[in-house]
């Protein structure tokens, strides 16, 4: 009877281990499918809160492209070491400038959210500079500046390379001015001041999009649904 007892045990355990082999994948995709689901409803959840958030920002003496008198206003953080900002501005950006900026429906702004490393911020300084000796250049030399930008792992936003990239957008440029006012961080509380407009607005890194204070949250080289957004703020201007 013993020897019948241990068998009949061994065949229960076996069962047991059968079936959780057959449970287990089936709790593992159910388990999986509510983790999607969940994220999926963060996510939606996340993109609605952002969608009827508006963020006022004080855009007084920062970089304008466009027509003041456009209805409607698209903001961005960038930080010109940031190579997603750089493929931003070579893919999205002219597409934006011909279809809402050069016909008078977008004023472009610009403002810096340095991050990536120190030389984010020498960057964001000689940008301020043109900005303050030569506003009309300042688009030239931001242009310039993504166009000559090296690898973000490497400190390469030096004075003497923003100069020699200063002089292709400025030829009349005063030289040792531009180079004493990054070197002595004249700018530092300026670039300070759009960083902390970013933190407030709550970005999460570059490049970050506001089209009348109303946050993009798609995927900065969706260019489609960064249309859908102006078009209907452009719609509701009216």
């Amino acid at each position: 009877m013993a020897n019948k007892s241990k068998t009949s045990y061994k065949g229960k355990s076996a069962k047991k281990k059968n079936l959780m082999l057959i449970l287990f994948p089936i709790i593992l995709v159910v388990l999986l499918g509510l983790i999607f689901v969940l994220n999926n409803t963060n996510e939606k959840v996340a993109q609605k809160e952002a969608e009827n958030r508006v963020v006022e920002f004080d855009l007084e003496g920062q970089p304008v492209l466009g027509s003041q008198e456009a209805k409607v206003t698209l903001v961005e953080f960038g930080d010109y070491k940031c190579p997603a900002c750089k493929q931003w501005e070579d893919e999205v950006f002219p597409k934006l400038k011909a279809d809402y900026i050069d016909t008078n429906q977008v004023k472009f702004v610009f403002l810096n959210y340095p991050f990536l490393g120190p030389d984010s911020n020498t960057a964001a300084y000689a940008g301020e500079a043109i900005h303050a000796s030569h506003p009309d250049a300042f688009f030239s030399f931001h242009e310039q500046l993504y166009a000559a930008q090296q690898d973000e792992r490497t400190q390469w936003a030096t004075p003497e390379y923003l100069l020699d990239v200063a002089k292709k957008a400025v030829p009349d440029l005063n030289e040792e001015e531009f180079l004493k006012q990054i070197q002595d961080d004249t700018y530092k509380e300026k670039v300070q001041g759009d960083y902390q407009a970013g933190e407030k607005a709550k970005i999460g890194g570059t490049p970050s999009m506001f089209v009348n204070g109303k946050e993009f949250t798609g995927h900065y080289l969706d260019y489609e649904s960064l249309k859908t957004l102006i078009d209907k703020e452009l719609s509701n201007a009216k």
